[in-house]
């Protein structure tokens, strides 16, 4: 009986990890947003710094430049090669980054100026989950 337990409880806690980071729509971190592999997903990346950044996704396309308040808008697949972007800031000031999930097949990636934080790109893995470096 407590062998059974103890696996119910374990499949509850490998099952949990997943449903809450489907869940979580504002101020996501990296472990609260997963996507199916498979899945359309619309990137936003939105530039408050202040100040000029350049994006690039990795693999696909040459440096863009974006004006504070600018959005970017990329669409793509989970698990259909590498689905990373990198940014950097002109001035070279620490960027500090926010992850919204405003809809289902929705990436908002939030630029902000930092203090102390340096993000320097956010990476959907191959399994959907979403991480910043």
């Amino acid at each position: 009986m407590l062998k059974h337990l103890l696996s119910s409880a374990l499949v509850v806690a490998s099952i949990t990890p997943a449903v809450s980071a489907a869940d979580c729509v504002y101020r996501c971190g990296s472990n609260e947003i997963q996507f199916a592999p498979g899945q359309s997903v619309t990137l936003e990346v939105i530039n408050r710094t202040g100040g000029r950044v350049s994006l690039e996704r990795v693999l696909d396309f040459e440096p863009y430049g974006m004006w504070p308040e600018q959005m970017i808008t990329i669409d793509a697949q989970v698990g259909v090669g590498d689905l990373s972007v990198v940014f950097w800031e002109a001035a070279q000031r620490p960027i500090e980054v926010r992850l919204h999930r405003p809809e289902r097949d929705t990436l908002q990636i939030e630029l902000l100026p930092s203090g102390a934080v340096n993000d320097s790109a956010v990476h959907i893995v191959n399994d959907g989950r979403v991480m910043i470096y």
